[in-house]
């Protein structure tokens, strides 16, 4: 990992309180491999003082993008970016994701989540057939899923207001797949999002067996540190989000 002074190349409000920052970073993007994610120091001086983890969501030449809700302090600041302004990054981190090749691949995002799926489903493309599911509160917030098409066999949609696709939650529909035999699964959004997939699937069903998740937690040093992502194993040992995460296979943690 390093630490590199960025600008800010194109900032994009996508919809809701939902925003896109292209950095310009070249020693991150070198080394960035879907699944990782940054550090963002979102300001100059200590207030606040912890830096944000946030998902690598692209990279292109010298650039990474990061998707971002504003939810406090920290991201009002990061939404005020504009082209040419700096930003302090410390990345890559965490474990990349593992991949897979000549398989069938579901990929299911709820809100935000979508984001570090769309670094992964452009490499995971390239060798397999891949079905999304996403869903959101309203169609605003259906973000990034125009990117998706060229990537994706099929795309299931669901909205909480029923103001595009399906009327309800993601995993009402998941998985109606005509045809179509999941090897794998990665998942990426909120914690009960998570939970009703892992108790919903019926893993034997699946040819590997394997349910990836993407992990959110409040984090410190995002390197290892200071422990404070820890999350519980199934066999009562405990794993760090930042480290050996933030995907992690769902049948070996505790949600």
């Amino acid at each position: 990992m390093v630490r590199e002074l960025s600008k800010v190349h194109h900032a994009q409000h996508l919809g809701s309180d939902i925003y896109s920052l292209w950095l310009i970073s070249p020693k991150i993007t070198k080394l960035a491999k879907p699944g990782q994610f940054i550090q963002v120091q979102t300001s100059e001086s200590y207030d606040p003082f912890l830096c944000r983890p946030i998902s690598i969501a692209d990279v292109k030449t010298n650039q990474l993008r990061i998707i971002f809700r504003v939810r406090g302090k920290g991201t009002i600041l990061l939404k005020e970016k504009n082209h040419g302004d700096t930003i302090y990054l410390l990345g890559p981190l965490g474990k990349p994701a593992t991949l897979v090749n000549g398989k069938q691949v579901i990929l299911c995002a709820g809100g935000v989540g979508i984001a570090p799926l769309l670094f992964l489903a452009k490499e995971l493309s390239k060798k397999n057939k891949l079905h999304l599911y996403f869903g959101a509160k309203n169609k605003s917030e259906l973000v990034l899923r125009n990117e998706f098409n060229p990537l994706c066999e099929k795309i299931f949609l669901t909205t909480e207001d029923g103001s595009i696709g399906h009327k309800g939650f993601i995993t009402d529909l998941f998985p109606r797949a005509v045809g179509f035999n999941p090897d794998i699964l990665y998942a990426a959004g909120p914690l009960g999002m998570l939970q009703e997939i892992k108790s919903k699937i019926k893993y034997q069903k699946l040819k590997t067996g394997k349910l990836y998740g993407f992990l959110e937690e409040r984090m410190g040093c995002g390197c290892g540190i200071c422990f404070g992502c820890a999350v519980k194993k199934k066999d009562n040992s405990f794993s760090r989000v930042c480290t050996d995460g933030p995907v992690f296979d769902l049948n070996e943690i505790e949600l």
